[in-house]
């Protein structure tokens, strides 16, 4: 085995941890807050201006296409709030390679009207923020959202509540050192214009399981040596 683990230095670790409160702390949606009103009425709240959403093939969750480069189309039924509560948790993946105006877009098709306007100032500011300390970077940019398992917290006719374990992989030479972060994102979904949308986001550390008993750690120039010729298994190029 030819790995070279090199512990990583104090000062890239300090920078890490700058980057893991602009980037991981709440997967770059959970400073949604609930003092914005819930969407109990699916008509009270509708834009009235979007197109028809895709229709999801029966007996099928979901999603059934993608707007504005983000899934949209789930079913009207726990298994559609659960893959939509999925989609939407590890949406942060997507926010560090879209423009101000794409992130715009996609909240659009994911958030509440009442939620959506907030969540996107609070989105575009913190990516904001995280493309001016990885541009610093001198090597590839790792940044992987995944999710884990989920859990039906609560579910009635246009409403659910659905939690997602989710782990987040951060490396990027000279900025941040290769770590993870472990979280429980919890999403308030409602069904509004023929789709489950976010209406409210909040997360809690964990569960966090501790490293193998043989890892140890890694600088971020041998941890993407290590990765030389892997793709992501979602296709998107590492940065």
């Amino acid at each position: 085995m030819t790995g070279q683990n090199t512990p990583p230095s104090r000062r890239t670790a300090i920078i890490a941890t700058v980057v893991v409160v602009l980037l991981i702390a709440g997967v770059l949606l959970v400073r949604l807050s609930r003092d914005t009103a819930p969407v109990n009425d699916r008509s009270a709240t509708s834009s009235g201006a979007e197109a028809p959403r895709p229709t999801v093939a029966a007996g099928a969750a979901g999603p059934a296409g993608n707007s504005a480069r983000v899934p949209v189309g789930f079913s009207a039924d726990e298994p559609g709030a659960v893959a939509a509560a999925t989609a939407y948790a590890t949406a942060s993946q997507r926010w560090l390679y879209f423009t101000d105006e794409e992130i715009e877009a996609a909240i659009a098709e994911i958030a509440t009207p009442v939620a959506a306007p907030r969540l996107t100032a609070d989105v575009v500011a913190d990516v904001a923020m995280a493309r001016e300390q990885l541009a610093q970077s001198s090597g590839r940019i790792w940044w992987l959202v995944r999710p884990l398992a989920s859990r039906i917290d609560d579910s009635r006719d246009t409403e659910a509540r659905v939690s997602v374990w989710t782990v987040t992989i951060l490396s990027a030479a000279s900025v941040a050192a290769p770590q993870s972060e472990f979280l429980t994102v919890t999403l308030d979904l409602s069904w509004v214009d023929g789709d489950w949308r976010v209406d409210g986001v909040r997360d809690t550390p964990g569960p966090t399981p501790i490293t193998g008993p043989q890892d140890q750690p890694w600088d971020a120039e041998p941890f993407d040596r290590a990765l030389d010729g892997f793709i992501r298994m979602d296709g998107e190029p590492v940065s």
